[in-house]
């Protein structure tokens, strides 16, 4: 019966109050909605840096440079313990017949021949090239090409230009040879061109498969070799063994350096977060702190009352644990919600502000169970000291100072 009291007790004193009972749980909301939120960016922006080195693939570059090497040249970079992918790239230049290359407002004047060429990237798997995975080129319609079929991704400046769309033909041609193709996909995107020749521009580049590059020059060459590891433990010593296949003939870069600058800026960005939202729930507990002392101190007429009717100073303090129990209960489911929307607005927020492109488009993911489930446990727990300290303060005198402090 004295359990009922307790819990009719505490009920009662949260209803009676409201404004006082909705600024302590206000106060705990915000607690929790700043640890939530900071355990959601953490682990989200943790899997996105896991998904970034999966997605853009840790590995090697060959370049063959004025030597394109053949196809069994290649196999041997393929067949590197390590490995679990490998690209073959080769770039030409080529006429197109039914349409025009996008000439650029301002640039030098060039003779008809050199004007009417574009960029012809044969790859077996288009998804796999540096700049797709970098977020630089993004693929709008269509899909990527792989394999070795005539099928082709073009630019949506190029398409837009000559009224091209998903399905249209092509005839690319260089000297007298040439080579029929159709417009698989439609990508976007801009890299800086290293050259004023508009081939050079990303809106003259066409992907294309392997047989297509092999087509026009007349012979199957591999002029680039891109190595893919799901592993990168093995990645140091799959580098070194593509040195020693390579020798001074090709030329083999490491790509990892590739990733840690994206890598870096993920990190940079968790860090800041954990750090903002770390902060404000510092500021919130020390609030709610001083928040409960008040509260209690509030009390004193209610806790001298149940004293003078003979209530222990356990069972008060067992009401106010029931009170504090019920807001926290309350204030944590309603966190759910509120530091999910807080964790996605500050992530997103700071990625698309971040100036890196793959992170730009990132989006944070939901919750995680069980990080949030003991981030909540934590916020209880602070909230328990918190409240038998202010406790302590007030019921560690005596009843007849507590009475006495009444008049």
């Amino acid at each position: 019966m004295m359990g009922m009291n307790v819990w009719k007790r505490a009920a009662l004193a949260i209803v009676r109050k409201p404004v006082r009972s909705g600024i302590i749980g206000l106060l705990m909301l915000m607690v929790f909605t700043s640890l939530v939120a900071q355990v959601g960016v953490s682990t989200a922006l943790q899997k996105m840096s896991d998904d970034i080195g999966r997605s853009m693939g840790i590995g090697f570059t060959v370049d063959t440079g004025e030597n394109p090497a053949s196809l069994k040249e290649a196999s041997r970079f393929s067949r590197i313990p390590g490995v679990e992918k490998t690209v073959y790239e080769r770039k030409t230049l080529a006429g197109v017949d039914g349409a025009h290359p996008v000439v650029p407002e301002h640039g030098p004047r060039l003779d008809s021949g050199l004007s009417t060429q574009v960029s012809v990237l044969g790859t077996t798997d288009s998804s796999l090239s540096e700049e797709f995975q970098s977020g630089l080129y993004r693929l709008e319609q269509g899909h990527h090409i792989s394999g070795n079929g005539r099928n082709v991704l073009i630019h949506r400046d190029f398409a837009r230009e000559n009224g091209l769309s998903v399905g249209s033909t092509l005839r690319l041609s260089q000297e007298d040879r040439d080579s029929t193709v159709r417009v698989a996909g439609i990508f976007s995107g801009n890299v800086q061109a290293q050259s004023p020749m508009p081939s050079d521009a990303s809106e003259n580049l066409i992907y294309a498969g392997a047989q297509v590059v092999s087509a026009l020059t007349g012979e199957e060459r591999v002029g680039t070799i891109r190595c893919l590891s799901d592993n990168p433990q093995a990645l140091s010593a799959a580098v070194a063994q593509a040195k020693k296949i390579a020798g001074s003939k090709y030329g083999v870069t490491d790509d990892s350096a590739r990733l840690s600058g994206v890598l870096q800026s993920v990190e940079t960005v968790r860090d800041l977060v954990r750090m903002v939202l770390l902060s404000v729930c510092l500021a919130d507990v020390l609030v709610l702190g001083m928040a409960l002392v008040f509260w209690i101190r509030s009390r004193i007429h209610e806790i001298g009352t149940l004293l003078a009717l003979g209530i222990g100073k356990m069972q008060i303090i067992a009401q106010f644990a029931i009170e504090t129990g019920l807001m926290a209960v309350v204030a944590a489911l309603c966190s759910l919600g509120t530091g999910s929307l807080l964790s996605g607005y500050v992530s997103s927020l700071l990625l698309h502000d971040s100036g890196v492109a793959p992170l730009e488009s990132l989006q944070v993911e939901a919750l995680p169970p069980e990080q949030t489930l003991l981030i909540l446990l934590l916020g209880c727990a602070v909230i328990a000291i918190a409240l038998a300290v202010s406790c302590a303060a007030v019921l560690a005198k005596s009843p007849k100072s507590i009475l006495s402090s009444m008049r």
